[in-house]
């Protein structure tokens, strides 16, 4: 059994590959977050993990960076461990240098796939992902057009004090019927 720790970046991630007695297996690979990024990464596992060994790939879930590679690796058929950070990050305290760099990162996540005490997050569809995603982003684009509608009601209360008067309560309720007229 081999290890491969990711540390997820905005731009960049970083792996590092152990071994099953904790070796490390060369040096870390630094690739991008695209798609040319991650057909390096399997050129990397290609060179180091022999065909017919089994892999276990642990990354942390990094804002939403991860996703894309999670999403490229489970279609190549990867089983990938989703893990907290606060899980890995505790493994840094065991060690007498307490450094965090990108490399460092990537082999204590994959130490903590090795002595597999970790808790994975639980992930939905990724459908129900981007379900969720534009379901928040309708919210929001709801709460702004309501902030604008409230910005222009306070300018009406200012330079037009009468709208309220001069039109139905409906139409004062819903100022871009107004802005439809001028």
């Amino acid at each position: 059994m081999m290890y491969l720790g990711i540390d997820i970046g905005k731009n960049n991630h970083e792996a590092g590959i152990i071994t099953e007695g904790g070796k490390k297996v060369g040096k870390s690979l630094r690739f991008s977050n695209d798609r040319e990024g991650f057909t390096a990464l399997l050129n990397f596992i290609g060179r180091f993990v022999p065909a017919g060994d089994d892999l276990s790939i642990g990354m942390e879930a990094t804002g939403h960076y991860w996703i894309p590679l999670y999403s490229f690796l489970h279609e190549k058929g990867f089983k990938v461990h989703v893990i907290n950070p606060i899980q890995s990050d505790s493994l840094r305290n065991f060690h007498i240098r307490q450094a965090k760099t990108d490399s460092i990162d990537c082999f204590l996540i994959a130490e903590t796939l090795r002595f597999g005490n970790f808790t994975e997050t639980h992930l939905a569809d990724e459908d129900i992902m981007s379900l969720q995603k534009l379901a928040r982003f309708r919210e929001s684009l709801k709460d702004i057009c309501g902030d604008c509608k409230r910005q222009v009601i306070a300018v009406l209360d200012q330079v037009f004090p009468e709208y309220d008067t001069l039109f139905t309560e409906r139409a004062a309720e819903r100022p871009n019927r107004l802005l439809k007229w001028m």
